[in-house]
């Protein structure tokens, strides 16, 4: 049934949206705009696969209780009409409490590409959108979050004494969690948060009567395509995801501003298996964020194609707290780039801290296979080879606790580039963060072993690997010169529409820029058409400029945009870092 209007007992507006306009099943009406607006499914006559519109406005957070579609019939919430803006003082933004097979999504209105903004939580404890209270099978997209007390996206249930459905012994897993396309800036904590971090097996932080109780399990969770920036803590956290947990096509910047222990991640991943792959992550000014940390993660984990630029302490850091699944299968570590590192480019820990067997305990897992190949780490802080201990130079690149790990890793570090000098490999653009071949005499092109094998068969922008003869070392794959012209990561959803050349007579300085930059080229008029866009897309400036002058910039966030400029049928784009 088409068309159908939702009342409730609050009604506090008189306006009726048609729900024919934006092809809905519903269209909420009498939204509050200053408290928070609670509704039940009891009250709404809905079906599977009914489409439930919010008008366009601006409103108080919403909290939806019980809804539950079918696995092909989700029930979907989506803006109608123009953008829904939501700020809310006390609560989160969205809850769904309860639910089940629902999606939040901001595509209803093709004039914006987050149709749904969360401009603010205030309350310390609030964030963005909530998954709560057993709720499962969620997808949400679409939506640009900022200003949140806490998380930009939280999906988990933590386990509570005074509800034992909520332990993990119960059996409550939160399956098919599907997050995308998102824009989530200027969080209180987290960008995206996902299952409970209090525990994952041996031990946890909640004990109910005495005895350890654990948070649930997930399955199936895709966190993909999302532009985070400016977190105060971790860029993404993701827990307890024991099959297909994929983390791909993210773009991280400016993360961990506060500095917090243990806190300030581009990616925190624990307790589960999973595939990291495609994320670009660029660290922010203050320098404080690090790189991942994959704490726990289990047998099979594959981590390739990430760019990772200046992280603070190390690249990566891997510790398998726990005895591994399989002892026959550790994790895959490859294609890989990673960029001046604070401390080493990978920190590699296989000691045991937690077991029910004390003979375990402390004990290291070397014999356990973990491959690190077809990397390039450039320039790390650390330089073991001038101290006085076991390690040398190539700890700089990969670091391990022990010696006996060391020893035994060496057959499976292959086919890497370790280097402190970037400018002798052959790169397209490293001022601007470009870290792909330039063309076939880089050092990089074809130099790397052949890891089909290990389902990695394309590259960071998704182009096939292997290109010409070989794999290619790090995240990009060189493609000839007929293949990608464009080696930034742009995320997918954006239409470029135009065929790009970097030309290397451009000169655009300085980058990172804080104040202004300025731009000159031998090929181009006095006066360019001239176009800055964020990095999800939005158009801050469209204008003419002056070669060779000075540009003010001094008005922009710290974060990552993208100008083009066109001149005497030249179009260039090039990747800008504001600090």
């Amino acid at each position: 049934m088409r068309g159908k209007l939702l009342f409730f007992l609050f009604l506090t507006t008189s306006g009726i949206i048609s729900g024919q306009s934006c092809n809905c099943d519903a269209t909420l009406t009498g939204l509050k705009t200053t408290s928070l607006n609670l509704i039940w499914a009891s009250q709404i006559n809905y079906s599977p696969g009914d489409t439930i519109c919010i008008p366009a406005g601006n409103y108080a957070g919403f909290r939806f209780y019980d809804f539950e579609g079918t696995a092909t019939d989700p029930v979907t919430f989506i803006n109608c009409g123009g953008k829904v803006e939501v700020s809310e003082q006390q609560y989160s933004g969205f809850a769904f409490k309860r639910s089940k097979y629902i999606r939040l999504t901001g595509s209803g209105d093709a004039n914006y590409d987050y149709g749904i903004h969360v401009l603010e939580t205030i309350n310390g404890g609030s964030v963005g959108v909530g998954v709560e209270e057993l709720s499962s099978d969620v997808e949400i997209d679409h939506i640009e979050i900022e200003n949140t007390g806490f998380a930009g996206i939280m999906a988990k249930t933590d386990p509570k004494c005074s509800d034992p459905d909520t332990w993990r012994s119960n059996g409550f897993v939160l399956d098919n969690l599907n997050i995308h396309h998102n824009y989530i800036h200027d969080t209180g904590a987290e960008g995206i948060y996902v299952g409970y971090t209090g525990g994952y097996k041996i031990k946890s932080n909640r004990k109910c009567n005495g005895v350890y109780v654990y948070g649930h399990w997930l399955e199936n969770v895709t966190i993909q395509d999302n532009i985070l920036e400016g977190t105060d803590w971790d860029g993404i956290q993701l827990n307890l995801v024991r099959h297909n947990g994929i983390i791909r096509d993210n773009q991280i910047s400016n993360y961990g501003l506060d500095d917090v222990y243990a806190q300030n991640f581009a990616m925190s991943i624990g307790g589960g298996i999973y595939e990291i792959y495609n994320n670009f992550v660029k660290n922010g000014p203050s320098l404080s964020g690090q790189g991942f940390q994959l704490i726990s993660v289990e047998s099979g984990t594959k981590v390739y194609n990430n760019v990772l630029i200046e992280p603070g302490l190390h690249g990566m850091f891997i510790h398998n707290r726990h005895e591994f699944d399989d002892l026959n299968e550790g994790y895959y570590i490859a294609n890989n780039t990673i960029i001046e590192p604070e401390n080493s480019g990978i920190l590699y820990n296989t000691i045991i801290t937690l077991t029910d067997d004390p003979a375990k305990k402390y004990k290291s897992q070397e014999s356990v296979p973990t491959y690190f190949v077809n990397n390039l780490i450039v320039d790390p802080g650390n330089d073991h080879a001038s101290g006085n201990t076991w390690k040398g130079d190539q700890e700089s690149y990969f670091d391990f606790n022990k010696r006996v790990t060391r020893d035994s890793s060496l057959t499976r570090i292959y086919s890497n580039i370790m280097t402190r000098q970037p400018d002798t490999l052959g790169l397209q653009d490293i001022f601007n963060d470009d870290y792909s071949p330039s063309d076939e005499t880089s050092s990089l092109v074809d130099s790397g072993s052949d890891i089909s094998s290990w389902g990695v068969t394309f590259d960071l922008v998704n182009d096939p690997r292997p290109s010409i003869n070989g794999f290619d070392i790090g995240a990009y794959e060189y493609q000839g010169i007929n293949g990608s012209s464009l080696k930034v990561n742009i995320p997918s959803y954006h239409d470029v529409t135009e065929a790009i050349s970097l030309k290397t007579t451009t000169l655009f300085y300085p980058n990172p820029a804080q104040f202004s930059f300025r731009l000159e080229n031998d090929k181009f008029d006095d006066y360019v058409k001239f176009q800055i866009r964020s990095s999800e897309g939005r158009v801050l400036y469209d204008g003419m400029y002056k070669t060779g002058s000075f540009f003010n910039i001094e008005s922009y966030k710290p974060g990552i945009y993208f100008l083009k400029v066109s001149s005497n049928g030249i179009h260039e784009t090039h990747r800008l870092v504001i600090r």
